[in-house]
């Protein structure tokens, strides 16, 4: 910054941990201390063990450089703050004596006992226990099973609520199949390790493709539930009803089951259309697609022969000519009941 002593008018204190008060229920402590002339005003400069504890947030550096007249302290080398219900580490911090509140810069990460959150720079509010990202925010569990990402995220340290609400992104991390969600705003609830998706859900899993209001989603059971028109598909499936709910399995999507007024349409190998309707409606994924097939207390069945006039009430015909693997169906309600796949 610049800094030079203040010469004669200068201060310095060493080899005893010096306690300075900064504000009501606030210190500072150090085992070095001087006062300098800066650019920026006079400063009280804190080295070595450097302390700042404000009520029951406790900050810990090498060194810190306070502007009483600013009420401002800018510290560094590097940060490391605890707090109740978090710690946090940053490069460098500006706080702010009076508003209890830090501007944390560089490599920003705050872990509570199974969540880290992560930010190239985050405000943290020791008053109202909560964080702000405006930029690269990042939270991921411990065990690095899946993280959410997003460019604005906020998070509440006493509740252990956190919300995304730009561009947010879910994504278990895996292989070319991991399961990704993405929706206009994203919560997630640290105590019961769910994740809320809301406004133009989508999840992804291979050549499989989910969309929904809003989804629901446990990450003990990795399990969710999707609701608001909820539809899947891949390049020869699609399948839709009145909620559906879903399975994750290493990452990856693996089963989706849908109840009420559940309809499905499935095209066999030879180019046909199976068009079907029952309660439940089960579906098998692997490799990123639709394998299998099940449909519980099927109502209807129809098989569309392609180039035949079709009905409207049967719905669209698949018109994707992948030669991949079709899936296999079958009705639950009669197991002797097979449906054609080929013509």
């Amino acid at each position: 910054m610049g800094m030079r002593p203040m010469g004669p008018m200068g201060l310095m204190a060493a080899g005893l941990v010096l306690c300075v008060g900064l504000s009501v229920g606030s210190q500072l402590s150090a085992k070095h201390m001087s006062i300098e002339r800066t650019p920026e005003g006079d400063a009280t400069v804190f080295r070595d063990s450097v302390v700042v504890t404000d009520e029951d947030t406790r900050i810990t550096a090498n060194l810190a450089r306070m502007y009483e007249g600013k009420g401002i302290a800018l510290i560094s080398d590097p940060v490391h703050i605890i707090d109740p219900d978090a710690q946090i580490w940053a490069d460098s911090a500006r706080y702010h004596l009076s508003d209890k509140l830090a501007e944390l810069f560089g490599n920003v990460r705050v872990r509570q006992e199974s969540l880290d959150i992560r930010a190239p720079k985050l405000l943290y509010q020791s008053r109202d226990k909560s964080v702000l990202a405006d930029s690269g925010v990042e939270l991921e569990n411990v065990n690095r099973s899946f993280r959410v990402t997003g460019r604005r995220g906020t998070y509440d340290l006493d509740s252990d609520v956190g919300v995304v609400d730009s561009s947010p992104v879910l994504t278990w991390r895996r292989d070319k199949d991991s399961a990704v969600v993405t929706s206009r705003q994203m919560f997630w609830y640290e105590k019961t390790s769910r994740a809320h998706a809301q406004g133009d859900v989508r999840l992804n899993s291979g050549a499989t493709e989910l969309e929904c209001d809003t989804i629901d989603f446990v990450s003990g059971p990795d399990s969710g539930l999707a609701l608001g028109r909820p539809r899947v598909r891949d390049s020869v499936s699609r399948a839709s009803g009145d909620t559906m709910s879903f399975q994750v399995r290493n990452g990856a999507l693996e089963r989706v089951t849908i109840r009420n007024r559940a309809t499905g349409e499935y095209r066999t190998e030879g180019g046909d259309s199976i068009v079907v309707a029952g309660t439940a409606i089960e579906l098998q994924v692997a490799g990123g697609a639709i394998d299998r097939v099940e449909v519980s207390e099927m109502s209807s069945g129809q098989l569309v022969r392609t180039g035949e006039q079709r009905n409207q009430a049967q719905g669209p015909i698949i018109n994707d000519q992948s030669e991949r693997k079709r899936p296999r169906t079958r009705s639950q309600t009669n197991p002797n009941l097979q449906v054609p796949y080929k013509s």
